[in-house]
């Protein structure tokens, strides 16, 4: 080891990565099995006895550690700019390598290890400083599996999902530690699931989420808070009912709650609690799209029933019942435009968002202080002979066909509604010890709905008798469920309570803020022209001549100056949502050029920025139409409720 060749790294170290130093000059190599070797080369390499005994692992050759290390790195092909994450730091000989073969092509480098003292013996033999000084290179040293996502930076985690990402694995560093490397790279992959499926819709929405906020303006404005209804039925069991088939088989049992606990139904079973006579205290939905209004098509009113919903719900939903009484939006901080009109942090409250509206009703009975909470109707899962996708009385439950041999499951179609379809599916752990079937969106449920189990600090009790098997939760039928958890009455006096605190916004304020974000929609139209006249001038100049690469580096810094102080303003944010997000995604994605000259540079600038300026100037006029009509809305409803 050589102390100035450490202490050069961590001075950089402590630059890029303050943490990460800090953990490197604190970690102690005392009872480190870790035994320095020099390999026949010369350079020096290390023997690793594993932690649990057995053989001695070299981490790099015996003989030359550089060939090897350059072997490795040309055996990993790229052919396009790539991000990548590395699964073991070594001695940093491969990571060296991989920089200098791949350097143009490598975007974000994710180096993942186990080991904080082997990190501390690699700054200590060799000079890592370029990796350390390269934007995008990051390393996670001795992070949980499942805590990587949030250790993450979160430019990565974009980048990963709109360019190319690889997993590439150091095979000693995953000998040395094997139980560990495999909980990352399944970590991973999930977290790169997740990312995709939000990515995708994201993409597939385009602003519908935005425009559903808007549109359900009115319903916020005169709606309860969260911060109201925190902590309100403490004491108090909460009862959440989703859709699944299995729900046929237990949901009369909900007949004999008598206020003995807090009902919470989401949208896709209220068909079937109306089916049996049942009234929820609460209804909660949050799906964006239009066939989300099918599960209220045949509920003429609410009753007593809070209608929870999220902001960026379904519109029609909203506007159906625009004379309910009892509206509780679900706020949470994710979105900007609601942060600037609503003060959701003293006024309102939020509450956690989730990736679907049954863990969702979770969240809100978790907020009400409920506990401890049963679960029914959550499946997940499909059956594995056959049967349905939901209670026989949901608006859009279809008839499954028993899943096949090589994994597929045919759904049916529901006429009017949604199409059939078929795809493979994975097995997950089944109630009953089984395996189900489940499609890998559900997969992520599951694994969304366990991590709120396992931090929650309240006892969850899956009644759903039949689907997937969530860990964490004590499995009971529903009806000794209720028998043991349901002793006393006084939920409807609590929620009477809540009912005589409903808030109304200001909603001259909330007008003022609408006007002020209209008119930067329409000053960034503007901006747009101004882009799209740069864009004609360039046009016109290398028809004409040869631009010099300089000439139009400065083009395009004058242009990029304009769009970022377009786009990077609060109000352009809050106001536009993720409606422009697949915009910024075209934006980032690398083009090639033909050579190195100004008018090659030009050339794909162009028509690339046409097209994406062209298409945030539609959205944004569109955005102003729709803000000047969701400020009409809140003040005619205003006016309707305070005559």
């Amino acid at each position: 080891m050589n102390p100035s060749i450490l202490e050069a790294n961590l001075t950089v170290v402590r630059q890029s990565q303050p943490d990460l130093a800090r953990i490197i000059q604190e970690v102690s190599l005392e009872g480190y099995s870790a035994e320095p070797v020099q390999a026949q080369s010369g350079a020096p390499t290390l023997r690793i006895l594993p932690p649990g005994g057995g053989k001695p692992i070299l981490l790099h050759s015996a003989y030359d550690p550089l060939r090897e290390a350059q072997r490795w790195a040309e055996s990993i092909v790229l052919d396009r700019p790539t991000s990548l994450l590395v699964l073991g730091a070594g001695l940093g000989y491969h990571l060296l390598t991989l920089l200098k073969v791949h350097f143009a092509n490598i975007r974000f480098l994710i180096v993942i290890e186990r080991d904080p003292r082997l990190l501390r013996l690699a700054l200590s033999v060799l000079d890592l400083r370029s990796l350390f000084q390269r934007p995008g290179t990051q390393f996670l040293v001795d992070v949980k599996p499942a805590d990587l996502p949030i250790r993450l930076l979160d430019d990565a985690r974009r980048d990963f999902v709109i360019h190319n990402c690889r997993i590439v694995p150091h095979v000693p560093s995953q000998r040395c530690h094997p139980d560990y490397y495999a909980g990352v790279q399944q970590a991973l992959l999930d977290m790169l699931t997740y990312d995709e499926v939000n990515l995708r819709t994201a993409i597939e929405n385009q602003g519908r989420g935005q425009f559903n906020i808007l549109m359900n303006l009115p319903a916020m404005a005169r709606g309860y808070a969260l911060n109201d209804c925190a902590g309100l039925l403490r004491g108090y069991p909460g009862i959440v009912a989703a859709a699944g088939p299995s729900l046929d088989k237990n949901v009369r049992e909900l007949r004999n709650v008598h206020g003995r606990a807090a009902l919470f139904v989401v949208d896709t079973a209220q068909n079937t609690m109306k089916t049996i006579g049942v009234e929820p205290d609460v209804v909660v939905t949050g799906d964006p799209t239009p066939l989300n209004f099918s599960h209220f098509e045949q509920i003429d009113t609410l009753g007593r029933a809070f209608l929870a919903f999220h902001p960026e719900v379904y519109r029609q939903i909203t506007q159906k019942y625009a004379h309910h009484p009892y509206m509780l939006p679900l706020f949470d901080e994710n979105t900007p435009l609601l942060r600037y009109l609503f003060d959701l942090k003293t006024v309102y409250g939020t509450m956690k968002r989730a990736m679907n509206v049954g863990h969702l009703a979770l969240n809100l009975a978790l907020h009400m202080g409920c506990s401890p909470i049963l679960l029914t109707g959550f499946d997940f899962a499909f059956p594995r002979e056959g049967g349905a996708t939901h209670a026989a009385s949901a608006a859009l439950s279809r008839k499954i066909e028993p899943m096949r041999d090589d994994g597929t499951v045919v759904i049916g179609g529901k006429e009017g509604k949604t199409a059939a379809e078929s795809g493979k599916m994975m097995l997950v752990p089944g109630y009953y010890g089984d395996e189900v079937p489940t499609t890998v969106p559900f997969s992520l449920y599951i694994k969304a709905l366990e991590k709120t189990v396992a931090e929650c600090g309240v006892e969850i009790i899956d009644a759903t008798e039949g689907g997937a098997r969530f860990e964490g939760t004590l499995r009971l039928p529903l009806r000794d469920a209720m028998q043991k958890y349901l002793l006393s009455t006084g939920v409807p006096e609590r929620m009477d309570t809540f009912r005589a605190k409903r808030r109304t916004a200001s909603i001259a304020e909330l007008s003022g803020k609408l006007v002020q974000g209209q008119e930067r929609l329409t000053q960034s139209v503007d901006i747009c022209d101004q882009l799209l006249a740069r864009l004609n001038h360039w046009k016109s100049q290398i028809q004409k001549r040869a631009v010099s690469g300089g000439e139009a580096q400065t083009w395009w810094s004058e242009f990029e100056a304009l769009w970022v102080g377009m786009c990077g303003n609060e109000l352009f944010e809050a106001f536009l949502g993720n409606s422009a997000q697949h915009l910024y995604y075209r934006r980032q994605r690398a083009e090639p050029l033909r050579d190195n000259t100004g008018n090659a540079f030009l050339e794909v600038m162009i028509p690339k920025y046409e097209s994406i300026v062209r298409e945030l100037r539609s959205i944004l006029l569109n955005f102003a139409q729709c803000v000047q009509l969701a400020r009409l809305a809140v003040e005619s409803q205003f006016q309707e409720f305070n005559p």
